[in-house]
């Protein structure tokens, strides 16, 4: 890669919140999946699906699929701010992935 060129991924989720058992969810059904990338300055490592990543305006999302894309049409999409070591639970998961269908 050339200099300053980072691998850059889309990260396809829903916003989630955390209930007071501290399992996360997402609250609406009908909520817009939102994408997201990686960012120069993004923290972490993505390790799976069902992984939680922080925006820069610190909602938490839930990622249901990931993609590469091409560095010079990153500017496209927003990045994330950083990934998290948590992730939501099995049953929410396939909950989750049926809403993509």
């Amino acid at each position: 890669m050339k200099k300053n060129v980072y691998k850059v991924q889309l990260f396809y989720g829903f916003p989630v919140e955390q209930d007071n058992n501290g399992k996360y969810f997402c609250s609406n059904d009908q909520v817009k999946l939102s994408v997201w990338r990686t960012g120069k300055h993004s923290t972490g490592h993505f390790q799976q699906i069902g992984q939680l990543f922080l925006t820069e305006n610190n909602f938490f999302v839930v990622i249901l699929k990931v993609e590469d894309i091409n560095f010079n049409k990153r500017h496209a999409y927003t990045p994330l701010a950083r990934f998290l070591n948590k992730k939501i639970d099995d049953s929410e998961l396939n909950r989750l992935r049926k809403l993509l269908v």
